[in-house]
């Protein structure tokens, strides 16, 4: 899918991705800057910042975040939340477009986005903007269960009316991505850390978060209209409240000390 497919697809609800989707907890970010040893000051490169989830918690921080965002939309959000702030420099770029000023960067961070990068750039071009010792940390939010009822009701809804998106988590396909960095040669061998957390929805704040997935966006209008109200049906049926699980995913891995071999 085209870096500009994927702007579009998100950019249409970009206020409804900022409201709906779960913030990260704060140990993912404690755990980041403890293991790679940053701290205020440092310069960091963010990797589709989107609406500035992520980057809020790295600027308070005090981390220097350059944030790549190739969505106005998307952009115009992280903004507005953000505020003004010194420690935020935002580029209007995808990864593979932007031309690198620096490379000396103490991370490459990416929070929900990484897997939308070309995997024919995603590693080699991070490592060469890195400093020496520098890290990739690679964050996803994935909801792993809810209440039992309630998701094999949700579940025969998709069934009747999105079955190829029946039986699995919303958003994309679920990787492991340690194998993939490992095969990269560019970096260490990496290491994932996981923090559960739990979210309870009423039926419209639960049909406004599948309303920003990606398999659900490329629904027909139609039918994703259909769909996200046969969801609120089933929620407000059972009480008006649906138990998420939610799992935050950190990959971290530093990178190797061989700057002549990168691109």
């Amino acid at each position: 899918m085209s870096e500009r497919a994927v702007s579009e697809l998100f950019g249409e609800v970009a206020d409804r991705y900022h409201s709906s989707r779960p913030r990260y907890p704060a140990a993912v970010f404690d755990q980041f800057l403890e293991v790679s040893g940053l701290g205020a000051g440092d310069p960091v490169l963010e990797v589709g910042m989107g609406t500035g989830i992520a980057t809020q918690e790295l600027v308070r921080r005090g981390l220097y975040v350059t944030g790549l965002e190739p969505s106005p939309e998307m952009m115009a959000v992280a903004q507005e939340s953000l505020g003004p702030t010194g420690r935020l420099r935002a580029v209007a770029s995808s990864f593979e477009d932007w031309r690198p000023d620096r490379a000396d960067f103490g991370a490459v961070i990416s929070a929900q986005a990484w897997h939308w990068v070309d995997p024919e750039v995603r590693y080699g071009k991070s490592a060469a903007v890195l400093a020496p010792g520098g890290w990739l940390a690679l964050i996803w939010n994935r909801s792993t269960g809810g209440d039992a009822e309630v998701r094999a009701r949700l579940d025969g809804v998709y069934t009747r009316l999105a079955p190829d998106l029946a039986g699995r988590a919303p958003g994309e396909l679920d990787l492991d991505r340690r194998w993939e960095i490992a095969a990269s040669r560019r970096f260490r061998e990496p290491r994932l850390e996981r923090f559960t957390f739990e979210l309870r929805y009423d039926a419209r704040a639960y049909a406004e978060l599948m309303a920003t997935q990606s398999d659900h966006r490329r629904l027909p209008p139609s039918r994703r209209h259909l769909l996200l109200a046969a969801i609120e049906e089933v929620i407000n049926a059972a009480g008006d409240s649906y138990l998420v699980t939610w799992e935050s995913r950190l990959y971290l891995a530093q990178r190797l000390e061989a700057p002549g071999d990168f691109p």
